[in-house]
């Protein structure tokens, strides 16, 4: 499985906020071959919610995903007590519009819920669309790319493709906009050809197929969770932890660029130990480097999109494209 498409950030402040999301919605529907009817509700709903129990306010975040629609609802507070939960329980029932009420709503029309919440605020996520079907050998994976701006093309990508081993990318297209987009498409183009098993000879073939465009970095790496091990490979300034439990173990990066008429630079493969229930985080540069996990307890145990969009929130540059991909691994004994 691939992704590679970007989100859109639609601001929630005022009434006529919610409408334009519905619309918007509407129409990422329609392309996906979904009924619109369903996906203007869930947006309306979180929208909503936003606005009466966030202040002030906050955005939704929109893609298609597949044959459905990937949203993700953010604000910075006050946040919802008792919501920082493994697995999210039942919803009490409401009645008279309140916030329990618009979230069953939205949880009985999603294929895919969950939400996280501390006094820094709130992430509601909703894939809308069929049930995900077929074995996925344990691996759970998600993201939020966001263009600069919130709209537009962006010039980061990430693709990752379950198996033994499962393969993780995330490249940044140089500087931004339709141009650093065209770049990155190039890189995902090339690891999505064929089975990558090499991580020296894919930086190779990433590189040659970025040569006609304006070139960018990457971060890539194979998962042997039979094995235990995760090898990773990176140019340029992109962003990587594994976390097991309360440990983490930094990737190293190493400068450079791919794509461009400078020579390629040297890789150096980086071998780290992946075991039971890790976590590999990678971000690109528009995260600031200093992101932590430390004031989001039990966040690592929800949806690997709520994670990226938690992270994306707290640490975004408001300067540039800003990428987050976090692929866990759930041994069978816990499934």
């Amino acid at each position: 499985m691939l992704s590679r498409s970007e989100h859109q950030r639609h601001a929630v402040g005022a009434e006529e906020d919610v409408g334009a999301l519905r619309r918007s919605v509407a129409r990422v529907a329609e392309r996906s071959g979904m009924r619109a009817g369903v996906a203007e509700l869930v947006a309306t709903e979180l929208g909503t919610n936003l606005l009466r129990h966030a202040h002030p306010g906050g955005y939704v975040l929109v893609r298609g995903a597949g044959d459905g629609i990937e949203l993700l609802s953010v604000d910075r507070g006050p946040g919802m007590t008792g919501m920082a939960t493994t697995v999210p329980p039942p919803l009490p029932s409401a009645r008279g519009g309140g916030l329990n009420a618009g979230l069953n709503v939205v949880r009985r029309n999603a294929a895919e819920f969950d939400w996280y919440s501390t006094r820094r605020g709130t992430v509601v996520y909703a894939r809308l669309g069929s049930a995900r079907s077929g074995p996925d050998d344990g691996w759970r994976f998600g993201g939020v790319n966001v263009p600069l701006g919130g709209e537009g093309a962006s010039g980061d990508a990430w693709a990752v493709v379950p198996g033994r081993p499962l393969a993780a990318l995330l490249v940044d297209g140089l500087g931004h906009g339709p141009g650093a987009a065209l770049a990155s498409r190039a890189a995902v183009d090339a690891f999505d050809r064929e089975p990558v098993t090499d991580l020296n000879r894919f930086v190779r073939q990433a590189h040659e197929a970025m040569l006609a465009t304006r070139g960018g970095v990457l971060g890539a790496c194979l998962i042997d969770a039979e094995r235990g091990e995760l090898a990773y490979a990176a140019v340029g300034n992109i962003g990587g932890r594994v976390f097991n439990g309360t440990r983490s173990q930094h990737l190293l990066d190493h400068p450079g660029t791919i794509g461009t008429r400078l020579p390629l630079p040297t890789v150096r493969l980086q071998h780290t130990p992946w075991q039971p229930g890790s976590t590999l985080i990678l971000v690109s540069d528009g995260i600031r480097s200093a992101w932590s996990l430390e004031d989001h307890p039990r966040l690592l145990e929800h949806h690997p999109s709520v994670v990226a969009a938690v992270i994306e929130r707290e640490y975004a540059r408001p300067t540039d494209d800003a990428t987050v991909l976090v692929v866990r691994h759930i041994p069978a004994v816990a499934r």
